[in-house]
């Protein structure tokens, strides 16, 4: 399984390139799962008092969640995030947020500056809004997600 990460500041467009990559790997024929790293203080898929919480309280350390529109586990024994995305079973894992992942990434920035604040070296790619303004960063391509098979000829290189 082959695993790109697409990372960046808020409302940069990193949604909007994980999901023309998904895409544009499916319409390929590979498999394709994604994973999204959230940052809200206290966020949580239940609420306390559930059934699911109830069986987490009990000792569960993985609940599944089986509802109309689809299937969940939680972890509670707190997998680093390595074990966790081992879980998932493609030919290609792609993740939104996971700043501190080792991986292949795609930098989305808003604008020049945002390029100074949060290049890695594991870049491979910039895109999001600075794609409008730009072509070519220190040597890195700048691609927009309208062209997004130029961004999955690079991803298959990989």
């Amino acid at each position: 399984m082959k695993i790109v990460g697409v990372y960046g500041f808020k409302k940069s467009g990193k949604t909007t390139v994980v999901t023309s990559i998904i895409n544009a790997l499916t319409r390929r024929g590979y498999s394709v799962s994604s994973a999204k790293s959230i940052h809200i203080e206290n966020f949580s898929l239940e609420t306390e008092g559930t059934d699911t919480s109830k069986h987490h309280a009990s000792g569960a350390e993985r609940v599944g969640l089986v509802y109309p529109t689809g299937k969940a586990i939680l972890f509670y024994d707190n997998p680093n995030v390595e074990d966790f995305l081992n879980n998932f079973e493609s030919d290609y894992l792609i993740l939104e947020g996971f700043r501190e992942y080792k991986c292949p990434k795609i930098l989305c920035a808003r604008n020049g500056e945002d390029l100074l604040k949060d290049l890695r070296d594991d870049v491979f790619c910039i895109s999001g809004l600075v794609s409008n303004e730009l072509a070519d960063y220190k040597g890195i391509p700048v691609i927009n997600n309208k062209e997004v098979d130029k961004i999955i000829e690079i991803i298959e290189r990989l």
